[in-house]
């Protein structure tokens, strides 16, 4: 036994692979005050046994760095994050002249991102799939590429086109002593945690919520770039050192600007464009931290994108500041004294103080994330969205002593955030109401057993070993699990395109319980075959009976863009387990008022090329929510496709030229965030 030469198999496995990275951005290691916090480690989970294992470049199994440089016609060596001397000292030392620690660096803040938003929706990240592509596996994209050194500009973004994260380097195009910024630096974008988290973040709303890219309101592509700064804001307070630095500071206050609560410093100190934050910061400057109060920003008055977005942010912020603020009180009484003495706070109320903000800053991250399958499937609205967070967490967290939502409430109320159809802004007016039955034509247990009749169809949970359903056996993207090879991730893309199919299926069968008008009224789509319209179906199904009731004329089409098991657990044990569905559906949208008479009456002919080629598609559906637990319907969030009021909304933005000219996130190889985030100013 002595003589047995051990194996990596009878060693346990790390529970952390700790890797380095900088707090903020490089130009913080050269300022004196700031060098010795910004050195920091990013610990995230090893791989797990269901896991494939992290590969060189770094390749794992949700993103695959490409370190290509098209301006200087290179590929950089690839980083092994496995090599022994790298395991052994966290990573690379932070440098701005390595290219692999770039790789590195990228990797941690993106994967770190990643498990922020699983642990707060309960499943795994899946990124959005290529809609152009018609294969098995089109609804999901296995890996995120990542590009370090896409572009020598001043900007990054989240291409929903490449499914891809584009990163760019540039020199600083003007000298400002008092920053440390000289003509000539190099800027790496790829280098700062909150350009890269914030890029991420596009990546992953791109997932979640399909038709977030598209643009149809003045809230759409500005909640996308709001909710993309909440979140980078958000995790700086994970940063322990970081935290306890900044509070020692400011002496307990978050009301202060610092490097908490400032984005991507070095980016916007060079190119003097902070995008939605820099408003964001202004208004909470001008709320709370002056010495001389301004009035609150608020939405009526706001119409620019990045200006809107930074009244999200800063309503976000105000509630998790105030959060912040009820959890420390007792400390701030105890520490009376001490406070009035002028003198520096005392080490263990520091830590004591640190460790409440972060408590807060991640509860009201994971409000914010959980709130995404509580939208409509598009067309979002910031009154929607604080509608959403309320929702979300009164179905996990029903007692809120703390008065969380409150705090939430009154941040949206100050910045007169209306929410459209609630008779008032108490936190329990806000909550999307439950479907209203009243008009069903049979009794609701009937619409309750056609649910769980659905259920009885669909994989709800990822067990290896099981035998799939004959149609995902036909299917070649359904290869049957090996025991030498279990991948957890990959069977849950399976599984989710498994149930999608049998949902649409379900949709467009023909059943007794469900051709009544009420049924459509109750999801806020066409679902009935209309006897004028005599266009057949071109969604294909591998059972050929099932394909011969699809072909039915006049059968609407309805595109299913989610569906996902959500398990989450409060912190008292409460348990959500929800199956969430996304229906969209679209209508052909024109901006001559005759035009769309001509498309309401389905008179094809005097239309001619325009009835294939409308102005503009308008898209309305429902997010359902499922109880797995008793198979009841148990919430339909809907956005009505016979809307015609918001029909006109969405013709008139698109028509006034809103958003910005240029943007359309309909069309092919569009890059609405390209153009978002190099206009920003």
């Amino acid at each position: 036994m002595a003589n047995d030469r051990l194996t990596s198999d009878d060693y346990p496995l790390p529970a952390m692979r700790r890797l380095r990275v900088y707090a903020f951005d490089p130009q913080a290691s050269v300022e004196l005050d700031s060098a010795v916090i910004n050195d920091a480690v990013i610990a995230l989970p090893w791989e797990s046994r269901w896991e494939d294992p992290i590969e060189i470049g770094p390749v794992n199994d949700y993103v695959e760095v490409i370190d290509y440089d098209p301006a200087c016609g290179v590929f950089y060596a690839p980083v092994d994050l496995n090599h022994p001397l790298l395991l052994a000292q966290d990573g690379l030392p932070p440098s701005e002249g390595r290219p692999q620690f770039h790789q590195q660096m990228v990797f941690a803040v993106v994967m770190r991102t990643i498990r922020t938003f699983e642990r707060a929706l309960g499943r795994p990240v899946l990124w959005a799939g290529n809609s152009d592509y018609r294969g098995p596996d089109r609804n999901f994209t296995k890996r995120l590429r990542i590009y370090p050194h896409a572009l020598r500009e001043a900007n990054a973004y989240y291409s929903p086109d490449k499914r891809a994260l584009l990163f760019g380097y540039f020199k600083a195009q003007r000298a400002d002593s008092a920053d440390g910024i000289d003509d000539g630096n190099w800027v790496f974008t790829c280098l700062s945690q909150d350009i890269v988290a914030h890029e991420t973040t596009h990546a992953i709303l791109h997932g979640v919520y399909r038709r977030s890219v598209n643009a149809s309101n003045v809230d759409s592509l500005a909640f996308h770039e709001a909710f993309a700064d909440i979140v980078a804001l958000l995790q700086h307070f994970s940063l322990t050192q970081v935290v306890e630095h900044q509070i020692s500071r400011s002496r307990g206050s978050l009301r202060v600007g610092n490097l908490l609560t400032g984005l991507a410093r070095q980016f916007g100190q060079a190119t003097g464009r902070r995008g939605a934050l820099r408003y964001a910061l202004e208004a909470i400057a001008a709320e709370g931290g002056a010495a001389e109060p301004g009035p609150v920003a608020t939405l009526a008055d706001t119409h620019e994108p990045h200006a809107r977005g930074g009244i999200l942010v800063a309503a976000i912020f105000d509630a998790f500041v105030t959060i912040y603020e009820r959890r420390t009180a007792d400390l701030f009484r105890i520490a009376g004294g001490q406070l009035a003495g002028g003198g520096a706070l005392s080490p263990d109320l520091v830590t004591r103080l640190a460790d409440e903000a972060a408590k807060a800053a991640d509860h009201v991250l994971r409000m914010c994330v959980r709130a995404l399958d509580y939208l409509p499937p598009m067309d979002t609205r910031f009154g929607e969205y604080l509608r959403a967070i309320i929702t979300a967490d009164n179905d996990l967290v029903a007692d809120d002593p703390m008065r969380y939502r409150v705090a939430m409430v009154e941040a949206f109320r100050k910045r007169a955030i209306v929410v459209p159809g609630s008779i008032s802004m108490a936190p329990d007016s806000l909550l999307w109401e439950d479907p209203d039955l009243r008009d069903w034509p049979a009794a609701p247990d009937l619409l309750d057993a056609l649910f769980g009749d659905l259920l009885g169809t669909l994989i709800l949970d990822a067990q290896f070993g099981r035998k799939m359903p004959a149609q995902a056996r036909s299917n070649p993207a359904y290869v049957a699990e090996t025991k030498s090879r279990r991948n957890l991730r990959e069977l849950t893309m399976r599984i989710t395109d498994h149930n999608q199919a049998r949902i649409h299926d379900w949709l467009n069968t023909p059943s007794d319980a469900r051709d009544k008008p009420e049924w459509e009224a109750l999801l806020g789509i066409k679902l009935l075959p209309n006897p004028a319209d005599r266009a057949i179906s071109v969604w294909e199904a591998n059972d050929r009976e099932v394909k011969a009731k699809r072909r039915t004329a006049g059968m609407p089409r309805v595109e299913v863009h989610s569906a996902r098991v959500a398990r989450r657990t409060g912190p008292d044990g409460q348990e959500v387990q929800h199956l969430v569905v996304q229906l969209i559906q679209k209508r052909r949208g024109y901006f001559s008022a005759a035009d769309q008479a001509l498309a309401a009456a389905g008179d094809r002919a005097a239309l001619g090329d325009r009835w294939a080629r409308p102005d503009f598609w308008f898209r309305g559906g429902a997010t359902i929510h499922i109880d797995l637990r008793d198979g009841r319907l148990r919430r339909v969030i809907r956005k009505r496709i016979d809307n015609d009021w918001r029909l006109a909304e969405e013709r008139q933005f698109r028509t006034g030229d809103a958003l910005g000219r240029g943007v359309n996130a309909d069309a092919p190889g569009a890059e609405p965030f390209a153009f978002v985030h190099r206009s920003m100013g």
